[in-house]
C-alpha cells in the first residue's frame, strides 16, 4: 500500500489572476512566486472549443503565441486588452477574478504548465442577488 501525506502547504494558498479595467491580466503576490516570474516567463490562453473555458500556460521562452509577463514596481501582469475584448469579457465595470487551477495533465498537450482559470463568482455591491455570470 502507497501513501502520501498532503502537506497543508502545498494548499495554503490559493493562486489568483485578476483582469483589472486596464484589461492587463495581473497576478497576486503569492500567484507570482509560484508561478516564478522572476525568472522571466511567458504567458500562453487557451480556449475550449465546447464550453468556452479558459487556460493560462506558464512557458519559459516566448513564441508568436505568447504574451510576455511584465513587472513594474513588483507587480506582475499581462498585457491582455485586446485578447479579453475580443472574447467579450466586461472588465470595464470592475474587476474581473479567477482562481488559477492546475492542470498537469495538460502539461504536454499545451507544452507549458497549465491552469485552469476558474471565474469567481462575485456579487455585485450595488444588487447582491446579481452575480457576473461567466463568458
Amino acid at each position: 500500500m502507497a501513501i502520501t501525506i498532503l502537506s497543508a502547504k502545498k494548499f495554503a494558498t490559493t493562486l489568483k489572476a485578476t483582469i483589472h479595467k486596464t484589461g492587463r491580466l495581473g497576478f497576486t503576490d503569492d500567484t507570482a512566486k509560484a508561478l516564478d516570474f522572476k525568472s522571466g516567463k511567458f504567458a500562453k490562453f487557451a480556449q475550449d472549443d465546447e464550453n468556452g473555458s479558459l487556460y493560462l500556460i506558464i512557458i519559459s521562452e516566448g513564441s508568436e503565441d505568447a504574451f510576455s509577463v511584465r513587472e513594474s514596481s513588483g507587480y506582475y501582469y499581462v498585457s491582455t486588452k485586446v485578447m479579453f475584448d475580443t472574447l467579450g469579457f466586461n472588465y470595464e465595470n470592475g474587476n474581473i477574478m479567477f482562481d488559477l487551477v492546475r492542470q498537469p495533465s495538460l502539461d504536454n498537450d499545451l507544452q507549458g504548465q497549465v491552469y485552469f482559470m476558474k471565474q469567481r463568482q462575485i456579487k455585485n455591491r450595488e444588487k447582491k442577488n446579481d452575480i457576473i455570470s461567466e463568458p
